[in-house]
């Protein structure tokens, strides 16, 4: 009876992780915004793909981000995410700001990676910033985030379990419907 009792309250766990997870996921997949980014009250989640942070912030990581406002200048040392494009694609990309410019009243950034020799090619237009770090990261979300945004990883993690448990509530209600028949 008590390991009975143990699975029903580990059950009840386990399904409150999971609706919380989609709820998670829900949420920010509704709140893209039309850059394509969430955008929850003014706080930007992203998931980090690349060590080109490293060590500040980790492959896998997912940072917490405030909406750039597109009319503050920004110092040197901040840490901002951005639009660029590698390959033909645009790409979301997180790198220090190394310089300033600022030529006809027009200012720039060079950014680079910590963990990169060289300073990025493309200056970077306030335009093109989405968003600025400030210090919030969560070791390893991001990498799960990612994984629940496939198909497989949506269908695996949130569609699979919440089947279950509506399989689960059903049988319950089943099983309290018949015991309600032979107390009559």
């Amino acid at each position: 009876m008590k390991g009975k009792k143990l699975f029903k309250v580990l059950l009840d766990v386990i399904v409150w992780i999971i609706i919380i997870l989609a709820a998670t996921v829900t949420v920010i997949t509704l709140t893209s915004r039309e850059k394509g980014v969430s955008n929850i009250f003014g706080y930007i989640p992203l998931n980090i793909q690349t060590g080109s942070m490293e060590p500040t912030i980790m492959a896998g990581d997912l940072i917490i981000t405030r909406e750039y406002d597109g009319a503050t200048i920004l110092a040197k040392e901040t840490i901002i995410s951005f639009f660029t494009v590698e390959e033909n694609t645009k790409i979301i990309n997180t790198h220090r700001i190394v310089d300033v410019y600022t030529v006809n009243g027009m200012v720039s950034y060079v950014t680079k990676g910590d963990n990169n020799d060289v300073a990025d090619e493309q200056q970077v237009a306030p335009g093109d910033i989405i968003s600025v770090y400030d210090n919030t990261r969560i070791a390893g979300i991001g990498s799960v985030l990612t994984f629940l945004k496939t198909k497989v990883g949506f269908f695996v993690c949130i569609i699979l379990p919440l089947a279950a448990f509506f399989i689960y509530q059903l049988y319950k209600f089943i099983i309290l419907i018949l015991d309600y028949k032979k107390a009559k």
